[in-house]
């Protein structure tokens, strides 16, 4: 309860600042700052029945909408942590080339804990370079960077098996460049860091609600190109490094693996041609050093009528495993699901949103899919969800 008042005491103001003022920027010594905001209220309930798993401390079947953030629509009533969130951002500008961002947000899934998701500073080397260094998103995906941002995507909740990894963010630096090649806009953007999360939510869902792991990626660099052009882009991603999970509270400590390495190749095709919406968007992982492989697609395809969005998307995910089958583990039981999403979007101005979402989960494994001991995980049953929120920017 004391963390539901937090978040409606925050939402409070935030609209409050938000409907008092088009702009919330002021100038302190020379310094030019400049504050927005942005709220997803989201409201959702399962629509099959199930129990809890012996030890898995999560009623289940349940519906993951973020891995990363630990979203999950257990059985029961209506439910608004999952998805429901509020972020405030705020830049504090020195002059024309240099600034400071930073980014708080406070998530239902979190218990409205606040969390910095972003802290960097922005040098403007010439029309084309920017140099940023600092605590950024991890430009993974097509919608990475605005993930936490509701109205820049259609659904209520991005693809969960497209958009569910235990990293998200990074801590490094990385060089961005803009340009225009004929007809065409792009924007290449070379990155570096490294991340570690303590007690990660991800793991969670695999190892039990109980458990402690400790997740890092290290030497990690990559790039990635965008290309734009009338009603198209498209998006080229690759990144590498190395990845390692640990339990801090074992004498050991005990090493779910050693560090291992990982290179990921990403591919994202988007059109918005007059009434009509299409998403493409593939992810290939290779951990054969560690498990396998993985492979992730997404595709959605929209009509625009007006202010309404109707669009239909299917994600899917499957693991290939390597490592744990010459270990003895059966290769019937790696992780395979996908979800099937009918979605209907009503723009009420060019702030705000209204979205509806159903969701149907498969689980394509062979058999019941579980990865540590049995009964800790997620079960990855057949499931239903029915979603609705409002998205706000201000």
């Amino acid at each position: 309860m004391k963390n539901l008042q937090t978040i409606l005491k925050l939402t409070t103001a935030i609209l409050w600042l938000g409907m008092s003022s088009q702009s919330a920027a002021i100038e302190l010594a020379g310094v030019n700052i400049d504050g927005s905001g942005f709220l997803t209220f989201a409201v959702g309930k399962t629509l099959n029945a199930g129990a809890a798993q012996p030890g898995s401390s999560f009623r289940c079947p349940c519906f993951v909408s973020d891995f990363a953030q630990t979203s999950v629509y257990q059985q029961g009533g209506v439910q608004w942590r999952p998805d429901t969130k509020l972020g405030l951002q705020g830049s504090a500008v020195f002059n024309p080339r240099f600034s400071v961002t930073g980014q708080v947000v406070a998530r239902g899934a979190a218990g409205g804990q606040l969390d910095f998701e972003w802290l960097y500073a922005d040098w403007k080397l010439n029309d084309e370079l920017t140099l940023q260094v600092g605590r950024k998103r991890l430009p993974l995906l097509y919608y990475s960077e605005s993930q936490d941002l509701g109205m820049s995507y259609p659904w209520v909740h991005l693809a969960p098996q497209m958009y569910g990894w235990e990293i998200v963010n990074y801590n490094g630096v990385n060089m961005l460049y803009r340009d225009d090649w004929g007809d065409w806009s792009s924007s290449m953007n070379f990155f570096a860091g490294d991340e570690t999360v303590k007690d990660s939510g991800y793991w969670k869902l695999y190892n039990g609600g109980n458990t402690r792991t400790d997740s890092r990626w290290s030497n990690i660099l990559g790039a990635d190109l965008v290309l734009s052009r009338d009603w198209f882009t498209s998006r080229l991603v690759y990144l590498q490094s190395n990845i390692q999970n640990t339990n801090p509270f074992s004498t050991t400590p005990f090493v779910y693996n050693n560090k291992t390495p990982q290179n990921l190749y990403g591919i994202s095709l988007n059109a918005d041609a007059d009434h009509w919406v299409a998403r493409a968007e593939f992810l290939y992982i290779n951990r054969k050093a560690s498990y396998g492989e993985d492979f992730s697609e997404v595709y959605g395809l929209g009509y625009r009528v007006g202010k309404w969005l109707p669009m239909v998307t299917y994600n899917n995910y499957h693991m290939v495993q390597r490592l744990d089958v010459a270990a003895g583990l059966d290769p019937a039981q790696a992780e395979a699901h996908s979800t099937t999403s009918l979605l209907l979007r009503y723009e009420l101005n060019k702030s705000s949103a209204l979205k509806l979402q159903y969701d149907r989960w498969k689980n394509n494994a062979q058999t019941p899919f579980f990865t540590a001991t049995p009964n800790t995980s997620v079960p990855m049953g057949h499931l239903d969800l029915l979603t609705a929120s409002y998205d706000l920017v201000f």
